[in-house]
């Protein structure tokens, strides 16, 4: 198979080094990996205001590759980047070939990360942020357990994350829809209802294609080299 061009978007609270044991394994298949940070985080903290929205990071991956060129590419989102990946799928969906969705929200026209969260964690989330000045949320303590610790490193160095993005609605046309090569991947261990939920819709969808896997939620520094083998199958 010849090597792809992959774009990698990152989760809340992340930052392209997320994804570097998954990037440099695809790299070493023959892949062009694209991983970058968004907009007020890991090495852009120091760009951070609180008018940074969700229309700014899917900006961040629209600049991405209009500077690229890239055409006929795949596009991989983790859990928020699952907003990002889809409002950049409504606008180049004539040149992606295809979406993997990794634990990650999948939302309609006009919904937010917070009305997918559900409104007791959107509450607890508008709380924490309203402790940094009611402008980005803290990282959680969850998640990080299940990494391995030569891997936490990736976890100990998150950001805070705007609170815009997940409070904006996002407004899609329906374009991204055409994109026929989708997988949506769940990650089994502490699922969270809205992860597990999605997974159950698209699951019985002969449109996506599924599967799940047995990680926490941060699969991707859990299990790289399985996580870099799912992406390597499915887009060949």
């Amino acid at each position: 198979m010849a090597g792809r061009r992959i774009v990698l978007v990152q989760g809340a609270w992340g930052s392209s080094a997320s994804w570097t044991p998954v990037a440099n394994i695809l790299r070493g298949l023959g892949h062009q990996v694209f991983v970058p940070s968004l907009t007020g985080l890991g090495e852009r903290t120091h760009l951070f205001s609180g008018a940074i929205n969700l229309d700014t990071h899917i900006a961040d991956i629209s600049g991405l590759i209009e500077a690229e060129g890239l055409e006929e590419f795949d596009l991989v989102g983790h859990s928020y980047g699952g907003m990002v990946i889809t409002g950049v799928a409504d606008r180049f969906a004539s040149r992606i070939r295809s979406l993997i969705y990794l634990d990650a929200f999948l939302p309609s026209d006009g919904q937010s990360a917070l009305d997918l969260l559900g409104p007791e964690v959107a509450l607890a989330n508008l709380a924490a942020a309203g402790e940094l000045g009611g402008f980005a949320v803290p990282p959680p303590a969850r998640h990080a357990t299940r990494v391995p610790e030569h891997l936490r490193h990736y976890m100990a160095n998150r950001s805070p994350h705007p609170i815009a993005t997940m409070i904006q609605k996002i407004r899609l046309t329906g374009a991204h829809k055409d994109i026929q090569k989708r997988l949506y991947v769940s990650a089994s261990i502490d699922q969270s209802a809205i992860f597990s939920g999605i997974y159950g819709r698209v699951s019985t969808d002969p449109s996506w294609q599924s599967l799940e896997v047995p990680s926490g939620h941060m699969l991707q520094l859990e299990m790289p080299e399985e996580v870099a083998r799912i992406i390597h199958d499915f887009i060949g």
